[in-house]
Order: C-alpha cells, then sequence, then structure tokens
C-alpha cells in the first residue's frame, strides 16, 4: 500500500521564502504546492476542495497583495470548516484574532524547521 503524502499550501508573496518552504518540506515527504497571494490561495483552496482533493493544512502569511491573509483564513474556513490553517507572520499584533478566527497555531517569523514541523504534525 502506497503511503499517502500531506498535502501542504503554502500561501506567502516572498517567492524565495516559497522556495525554501518547498524544499524543506518535500524533504519531509510532504507534497506541497503555493499561492503569491491571499486571492491565489483561496481560488486554489476552492479547486482542490471542490475536486475532493483538499489540501491538509494552508501556511499562511498576513501581509500580501490583493488579499491579506485574515481575509483569506475567513473565505477558506467558511469553504471547509475543519480546514487546517497555520499562520506565519513577524506581524504578532494580529496573533489574536488569527487564532480566534480558526488558525490552528500562529509562527512568529522567523522561525526553526522544528518548531514548523511541529505545527504541522500536531
Amino acid at each position: 500500500m502506497r503511503e499517502v503524502r500531506m498535502r501542504i499550501l503554502i500561501v506567502d508573496d516572498e517567492s524565495e521564502l516559497i522556495k525554501l518552504y518547498r524544499d524543506i518540506l518535500t524533504k519531509f515527504g510532504y507534497s506541497v504546492d503555493f499561492a503569491l497571494n491571499g486571492e491565489e490561495a483561496v481560488k486554489s483552496y476552492e479547486k482542490a476542495y471542490n475536486k475532493g482533493e483538499r489540501f491538509d493544512c494552508v501556511i499562511m502569511d498576513y501581509r500580501m497583495p490583493t488579499k491579506d491573509g485574515l481575509e483569506a483564513m475567513r473565505e477558506i474556513l467558511k469553504l471547509d470548516k475543519i480546514g487546517k490553517i497555520i499562520f506565519a507572520s513577524a506581524d504578532d499584533s494580529i496573533e489574536k484574532e488569527a487564532l480566534k478566527l480558526g488558525a490552528k497555531a500562529f509562527l512568529k517569523k522567523p522561525f526553526g524547521i522544528d518548531t514548523l514541523i511541529g505545527a504541522l504534525r500536531a
């Protein structure tokens, strides 16, 4: 029987950071997709969800063009009430709001690999 890999959607407007996340997470056996802003994230999540291929977790930045992370998270959780979203942001002023809206964890950038993997496995 084939092992099912956890599907992760990384949402961040910094392409170098996305590449770093992707490289690390694929080495840990995760399947990784990405979106460069909140609007792309909602579209990607909705498309996968409607095909029955939902993401197991979303790693969401806050400050992005088009649609910020809080707004994108609201829309994703409206579609999928059991969606797992981990907020990853240098802006800790939104931590309480992110958790109140449904984020499963808040990681303050910069954070270590162990912190990220621990949040994904929680």
